[in-house]
């Protein structure tokens, strides 16, 4: 408990405050009048769309440390886009005042026809605890970023091996004149012949269908995103849910949706607010993100043994840099269930969020808090570096980092049906351990790690998001 709130103090800690800058009023500070911006490199990317990650505009005039710190703010803006290999802002100074932004960019590569090869275990460490190949999903996307060079975004997917499946999303982040507003839509179509039914001992209890299908899933959703400033987001969200499973789920679990039901149909609408100031979506350094989300599954139409359940997910992380090779990183997580969730809907810890150290456990549950803290050292100085022997500009541009990690989590569910077969339920569980982060182009984490966690258990995982 003295860990949960020593975690929870020092976020509350990092959490934005206002600064407070004196004022020398015997001298006027140097300023900068922005008299253009020109932009180059942008072969695919409409003006337009570098443009609007700018916070800065032609005919603002500021002081000249403030017009560095936007200069800053504007590259993160545009790298955080994924557009781009790098972005450089240089600034031209005609006179003591009169300045030109030169924005700089080179962009990535669109077109990716992408190799599915995703293993169905909650992560790469469970797997391998049997290497086997049935379990993995093999298969392709066709991503195509970019289009029209508006930032838009299309994929077509064909999945095969343990879980069948098929989809499509296209997303469009700027669809009015101030590029404010965005849409996005999707669709998908699953069979799974082995799925979930339950745990004990924290453990996945897996029942296959020899014959075929065990559990056939139809998915819908269009979202609304409302993007007002540079760092606040606004979601909303309509998904539509179909399932059907054997008679064999429920007689293992009888409320995987609602008593001997076989079918499931519902809506779930939702909303989200994000607030999103880091450095680096991909391996953040500075900055912080907060994320609030509510979610009503069951609307009451067309509903077929639904649930009738809303979710409230919180999250709060911060990232600080006492020096340039140091990181400290705090997050705080949580979600709290309204009503008593079918087995079907309901997620503790062990998939998208877990304790390191317990990856080879799944805590099922209504509810979870989940704190991690990391304090990162710079091994290997992020650097990037041209290789002209590419034959595709895209691709002659690599970056590379390593960054040492010392860290330590402490999560915990809440679990008023299972816990008397789930040892690790309504209990505090804590990890810690040491790893090397390595970042590379095109977005990609390799994270090794070893763990220590509260049963005294102990071993090395690999994992390829990053550890926030």
């Amino acid at each position: 408990m003295f860990r949960g709130l020593f975690l929870v103090c020092a976020t509350l800690l990092l959490l934005p405050r206002p600064i407070l800058f004196a004022q020398d009023t015997t001298a006027t500070p140097p300023t900068a009048h922005i008299i253009g911006v020109s932009i180059r490199g942008n072969r695919i990317t409409k003006e337009r769309i570098i443009v609007r990650e700018l916070v800065f505009h032609e005919g603002d005039s500021m002081a000249s440390a403030v017009f560095y710190e936007k200069l800053e703010r504007s590259r993160q803006n545009l790298m955080n886009t994924g557009l781009f290999n790098t972005v450089t802002l240089l600034p031209v100074y005609l006179d003591q005042n009169s300045v030109m932004v030169e924005v700089d960019v080179n962009e990535r590569w669109y077109l990716w026809p992408s190799i599915i090869f995703d293993l169905a275990d909650p992560n790469f460490n469970t797997w391998w605890l049997t290497k086997d190949f049935d379990r993995v999903n093999y298969g392709a996307y066709l991503y195509r970023y970019n289009l029209r060079g508006r930032n838009e975004t299309g994929y077509i997917k064909a999945q095969f091996g343990y879980t069948r499946q098929f989809g499509f999303r296209y997303k469009v982040p700027n669809l009015d004149a101030k590029q404010r507003w965005g849409i996005s839509v999707g669709g998908s179509f699953e069979e799974q012949a082995e799925i979930t039914a339950g745990t004990e001992d924290n453990k996945r209890r897996l029942i296959r269908n020899l014959d075929g299908s065990n559990r056939d899933q139809w998915k819908a959703d269009v979202e609304v995103t409302l993007r007002r400033s540079h760092d606040v987001r606004h979601i909303g969200r309509l998904r539509y849910n179909q399932a059907e499973i054997q008679d064999t789920i429920t007689r293992v679990t009888p409320d995987y949706f609602d008593g001997a039901a076989l079918t499931t149909r519902f809506f779930t609408l939702g909303y989200s607010f994000v607030w999103d100031q880091r450095d680096s979506r991909v391996f953040t350094r500075t900055g912080h993100y907060e994320e609030l989300r509510v979610d009503r599954y069951g609307l009451g139409f067309l509903d077929r043994s639904a649930p009738d359940i809303t979710t409230l997910y919180g999250t709060t992380k911060h990232w600080w840099r006492p020096h340039e090779k140091w990181t400290l990183g705090i997050s705080l997580r949580g979600k709290y269930t309204i009503g008593k969730p079918p087995y079907y809907v309901q997620e503790g810890l062990g998939y998208g969020n877990s304790v390191r150290g317990y990856e080879y456990y799944v805590i099922d549950g209504e509810h979870f808090a989940l704190g991690k803290a990391n304090l990162i050292f710079q091994l290997v100085k992020p650097r990037t570096q041209r290789v002209e022997a590419m034959p595709m500009e895209a691709f002659r541009t690599l970056y590379f980092a390593v960054y040492l990690d010392l860290y330590s989590d402490l999560g915990r569910v809440w679990d008023s049906r299972y816990a008397a077969a789930n040892f690790l339920a309504n209990r505090w569980n804590s990890g810690n351990g040491i790893g090397v982060d390595v970042v590379t182009s095109y977005d990609q984490v390799l994270r090794a790690e070893y763990s220590l966690n509260g049963l005294g258990e102990h071993g090395f995982f690999l994992h390829f998001t990053q550890p926030f």
